[in-house]
């Protein structure tokens, strides 16, 4: 499916709960450094941290109401960054792993991009927010495919808008090992952006956010049941209808640039 502009009343409830996916109102003069800086940035909200996408207000909710997650319950959430929502699994009583390797990187890695003033990932600054929010959000500045996790022995993992962002080979990587991480039963949920810009709907192979993938490629042959999603929605898939596609743009969630947000969620067979 391709998230809406008008949202369900329960996602609705949960933005304003959790101050997503924004922070406070308090952020909106503040940089970055000063977020992190703040005297209590714990009233900044958790999503305070890390500059989102508009169709964010969508996947969150989406994918915390699709995941239901419960207390005990072991969670990965594949480039996290600095996003609130793996805090706020945390706060649901799920033991939570991110794995992100932009932490390896540190903060200079997008010099020359607008963004070298909002990124602020470091291992130094996940664990002050893990501090702030009173959390236990164990960071991996690693690949998924490289980190030393046991399969089978994960409940939910989350990749929310990150697989566009590399080469589908790599993408596909990451289901891979997603796929073996999960226990019998478990779900992976999933969304990938969908660019207007790029082909089939623009005239560009790439931008410089990522690519339009094949997202039916992407999940084909991993041992996983579609269990939410629809594939009239979502790129790749013989059921997707590029006309109603366009017909329902109006009525989509568009992102600060030109992006749809597509979702699904994958279980494993027990």
């Amino acid at each position: 499916m391709i998230g809406r502009q008008n949202l369900p009343e329960e996602y609705l409830t949960w933005n304003k709960v959790w101050s997503a996916p924004f922070g406070t109102h308090a952020v909106r003069e503040l940089s970055m450094r000063e977020r992190l800086a703040h005297p209590d940035p714990a009233s900044l909200g958790m999503f305070a941290f890390q500059h989102p996408s508009l169709t964010r207000r969508f996947e969150y909710p989406w994918a915390f109401h699709t995941a239901a997650p419960a207390p005990g319950m072991r969670v990965v959430e594949i480039g996290g960054g600095l996003a609130g929502f793996q805090f706020v699994l945390a706060d649901a009583g799920c033991e939570v792993t991110t794995v992100d390797p932009a932490a390896a990187e540190g903060p200079d890695q997008w010099s020359g991009s607008t963004y070298q003033v909002s990124w602020a990932l470091t291992p130094e600054s996940h664990q002050k927010l893990n501090t702030v929010f009173g959390t236990g959000v164990r960071l991996l500045a690693e690949r998924l495919q490289d980190c030393a996790l046991p399969d089978g022995t994960f409940d939910r993992i989350f990749c929310l808008s990150v697989l566009e962002h590399v080469p589908p080979a790599e993408a596909r990587g990451m289901l891979e090992r997603s796929a073996a991480l999960l226990k019998p039963g478990g779900l992976l949920i999933l969304t990938v952006d969908l660019f207007l810009d790029v082909i089939p709907f623009g005239v560009l192979k790439s931008n410089s956010w990522g690519t339009n993938l094949d997202v039916h490629e992407l999940v084909t042959g991993l041992g996983l049941d579609l269990v939410a999603g629809d594939p009239r929605e979502l790129l790749g898939f013989p059921e997707f209808d590029f006309d109603r596609v366009v017909r329902l743009i109006p009525e989509l969630m568009m992102g600060t640039y030109p992006v749809l947000s597509q979702a699904l969620a994958l279980r494993k067979p027990a």
